[in-house]
């Protein structure tokens, strides 16, 4: 049976027809570290239970669908001021499990950090993992190597997402007091990260989420946050937007869908954007564990710029290299 929305539009955790993009202190306005309970109560969990009572798919209402529209195109419109003014846009894809206190994590981090010294916006997908790495080596571009560094054993604290974090909120938008708890444990340490640059001071980055995955927190590390309700335009609008070029950390389903569509765009646009495909150092993860290169290579390798625009590799100096400038280093 469709559910109906509140007739009152002030009833709303989100305005449809919004200005900006989000900021980690407005999403996360009223969380308190020392509260456990706060994560509950803050505008981006009460989205999310909107979410999952009227609008997630299939939608439960069409008043809530057209309230999502709205609110998607307000965001896709409110990212193209930060894009305009952005030479460069380079976004890092990868897997969500990606565990904090990893090599994996770590080196994901300070390729952002160095994409971000020469002048790059990065973006990612703005969850946990790859995406969190990717905001964090941002956020730290202006700051020493040796801060980076804390930063990554303060987050290795807390390096599991919770177990059934998927729990959070039912389908009838109700919230789940003891996963959000676990939750506002494990997202404490990127919370004190980012207010620690709250005041200015931390390189610019753009997470764009989804409340489709809600259950996983976006990172407050992202400067400007676009979150989306529908995931396909969030994705497509991902891909499009990196228009200096994606990195591929390692990942799963998501990840390969991601790398497809950008094939995709490749194939058949008119401008063939960078691809740099990232296993870890020693191994040959898009070769061997998920073999993406013998179609990408079928696929695009025809095309008269592959060699210079396509790039596998298991050194990140060679992929900040190849993105960030001077000659692009060969396909490896």
């Amino acid at each position: 049976m469709s559910r109906t929305i509140p007739a009152d539009e002030t009833a709303l955790p989100f305005n449809p027809l919004r200005h900006s993009l989000y900021s980690a202190g407005e999403l996360f306005a009223g969380y308190d570290p020392g509260d456990a309970d706060s994560y509950a109560g803050c505008p981006d969990t009460r989205i999310l239970a909107y979410f999952a009572k009227y609008g997630t798919n299939p939608v439960g209402s069409t008043g809530a669908s057209t309230l999502e529209a709205l609110h998607d195109n307000s965001i896709s419109l409110a990212m193209q001021p930060l894009l305009r003014a952005s030479a460069r846009v380079v976004a890092i894809m990868g897997g969500h499990r990606l565990l904090r206190g990893t090599g994996p994590y770590a080196a994901t981090a300070r390729l952002a950090r160095g994409l971000g010294r020469a002048g790059i916006l990065l973006a990612s997908g703005g969850g946990p993992g790859a995406m969190e790495a990717t905001h964090l080596g941002a956020l730290f571009a202006p700051a020493s190597e040796r801060d980076l560094e804390g930063a990554l054993a303060a987050l290795a604290a807390e390096p599991h997402l919770p177990p059934r974090a998927q729990d959070l909120v039912n389908t009838l938008g109700e919230i789940d007091s003891a996963v959000a708890r676990a939750l506002h444990r494990w997202f404490a340490p990127a919370h004190r990260i980012a207010m620690d640059f709250a005041g200015g001071g931390g390189g610019a980055s753009l997470g764009v989420p989804t409340w489709l995955y809600g259950h996983e927190p976006t990172t407050p590390l992202a400067t400007h946050i676009a979150k989306y309700f529908q995931n396909s335009v969030r994705e497509d609008g991902l891909v499009t937007i990196a228009v200096s070029g994606i990195v591929y950390a390692e990942g799963s389903a998501g990840t390969v869908q991601e790398i497809f569509q950008d094939a995709s765009q490749n194939y058949y646009g008119g401008a063939f954007y960078p691809m740099v495909f990232l296993s870890a150092p020693g191994t040959r993860y898009w070769t061997d564990t998920l073999p993406v290169r013998p179609l990408i290579e079928a696929l695009l390798g025809k095309k008269p710029d592959f060699a210079r625009r396509v790039l596998f590799t298991d050194d990140p100096g060679a992929a900040l290299a190849f993105l960030a400038g001077g000659e692009p280093a060969a396909t490896a």
